[in-house]
């Protein structure tokens, strides 16, 4: 005989359906009858609608940017001389420009900052970058944070701080990434044989060729542009080749360019550095007659 107490248990805990019909749960399913393939076939079909994206959010590179620009949580800082034209007229005073940054992420970049803002012991939270323009420091700190060069930012003129940036803090990528995108910006000429100058001396490949390019497009008007006195006598030979290749220069233009070139840079027979590798120039050319210091002093066109 059951126990009173356990069939009042019982009782409670038997959901009651006196004077009512049990009812499942409603459900998606439950208005389409499984009888019924049509019905099936028309759930089926029916587009699933997706979120819409949050228009809010911002993706890894602009969160980082904004910390960057805005110096949220920084616990650091980077100091960077700024041209002042009247600095004369204020007693020499120094101007820096300041960017608030963060240590953990300057460390990461590469084993030099590292060194520099980890395990300098007497590291008083401000690094110092001396010698080059504070555009190209923006360059080089948003490419710490992002691993891009921004396209806005990128110019010619600042390709020598980008080199001298890459080389202080060993990161040739960045070097390699603006010298990719400064191919498709315009370039003034005054700056041309300066990148190509760079490029040939560290043997930026990439580089060089674009400004190779560049002076062939442009060669009637860089044959009179002073900074191609500038360049090394290496990167000389080269761009007279190119150009005797091309014809892109008449001949007696371009002994009166290595007459030019001879003359600023002072290559005569005492200069036995240079003076032997310019007669390989020379020699491009018949009928080139010297001095006797070794300077060209006639040239006969046949």
């Amino acid at each position: 005989m059951a126990d009173p107490e356990e069939e009042k248990g019982l009782e409670s805990s038997t959901p009651s359906c006196v004077g009512t019909e049990c009812a499942p749960k409603s459900s998606a399913v439950s208005a389409v009858s499984v009888n019924d393939p049509q019905s099936l076939n028309e759930l089926k079909s029916e587009p699933i609608e997706e979120p819409e994206p949050d228009p809010i959010r911002k993706s890894s590179k602009e969160r980082r940017l904004q910390y960057l620009r805005n110096g949220i949580d920084a616990d650091c800082e980077v100091h960077v001389q700024s041209a002042d034209p009247d600095a004369d007229a204020q007693g020499g005073n120094v101007c820096y420009k300041k960017f608030r940054c963060h240590r953990l992420l300057l460390a990461t970049a590469s084993d030099k900052l590292e060194q520099d803002v980890y395990q300098n012991k007497k590291w008083n939270g401000v690094l110092q970058i001396n010698g080059v323009s504070p555009e190209a420091v923006e360059i080089f700190l948003e490419f710490i944070y992002t691993f891009e060069v921004s396209t806005s930012k990128v110019e010619l003129q600042l390709i020598g701080d980008i080199f001298i940036l890459s080389c202080a803090y060993n990161m040739p990528e960045m070097l390699c990434s603006f010298a990719d995108k400064v191919k498709d910006k315009d370039w003034p000429l005054d700056y041309i044989f300066p990148a190509y100058d760079l490029a040939f001396r560290h043997n930026i490949i990439s580089l060089e060729q674009v400004c190779m390019t560049k002076i062939l497009e442009h060669a009637r008007e860089l044959a009179i542009e002073p900074t191609l006195m500038n360049i090394q006598i290496y990167a000389l030979n080269f761009v007279i080749q190119h150009w005797l290749a091309a014809k892109a220069i008449p001949t007696n233009e371009m002994v009166e360019i290595l007459l030019k070139y001879q003359r600023e840079n002072e290559i005569n027979f005492s200069n036995t550095q240079q003076f032997p590798h310019f007669t390989k120039i020379i020699n491009y050319f018949r009928n080139v007659l010297l001095d006797a210091d070794g300077i060209i002093s006639k040239y006969e066109e046949q």
